[in-house]
């Protein structure tokens, strides 16, 4: 139960693997990373000491955010061909970046959790899933199936995991000051839920691609 997490990412970088052949290109980019999520879960799960550097592991949560960042903001900025709406996606990332360097060296600093840069990236990921998400339902008539359309999967799964994030970064700085015990369980339980529902998605948005396949 404690190491859930982990399973849903394994599913989704399964099923990832799986339906690679059929995605769509700009699905693709998400098997490098997944595998990198794999690797790294393992390794801070069962050999923890191999990255914990000034007693910490928490630069691995920062190097992953910026990772995170670049790869759902490239994600997003594919399923949109307007040049208009890539140049405000990319804008966005970069003004995540700018946050997170901000954070890093003058906030907070690489060695220990970013929670500046952390609550940033989410704000600016769950406002484009929202904004791609709000304009799928104002077209609804030309995505009627929306809840077999990878795209929307993908999507809900990135604002929900989103909106979770958030709420556990912006308050993360106040719960560890107070030194609440009950913050590590209700902490855990925001992780588990966070990560459930984005390689969930994920992993469901990979499996639709194989079954218009099938179709086909």
């Amino acid at each position: 139960m404690f190491y859930l997490y982990f399973f849903f990412e394994l599913f989704a970088f399964i099923s990832c693997l799986y339906a690679y052949k059929n995605l769509d290109r700009n699905f693709k980019i998400f098997l490098p990373f997944l595998a990198f999520v794999v690797v790294y879960e393992f390794i801070n799960i069962f050999f923890m000491k191999l990255i914990l550097l000034h007693h910490s592991n928490a630069w691995c949560n920062n190097l992953e955010g910026v990772i995170e960042l670049l790869v759902y903001g490239q994600f997003m900025a594919s399923l949109d061909e307007r040049k208009k709406y890539k140049k405000r996606v990319y804008m966005a990332v970069a003004i995540g970046l700018f946050i997170t360097l901000i954070d890093i060296f003058f906030i907070h600093s690489f060695w220990t959790v970013a929670t500046v840069a952390s609550a940033s990236q989410s704000i600016i990921l769950a406002t484009m899933a929202f904004v791609y998400i709000y304009n799928l339902f104002k077209h609804s008539d030309e995505y009627p199936y929306l809840l077999f359309f990878p795209p929307f999967l993908a999507a809900v799964g990135l604002l929900l995991y989103s909106l979770a994030n958030y709420f556990y970064f912006a308050s993360f700085d106040n719960l560890l000051v107070k030194n609440n015990y009950h913050f590590y369980s209700i902490a855990h339980l925001i992780c588990e839920m966070a990560c459930l529902f984005i390689y969930v998605f994920l992993g469901l948005a990979f499996l639709c691609f194989t079954k218009v396949k099938k179709l086909s």
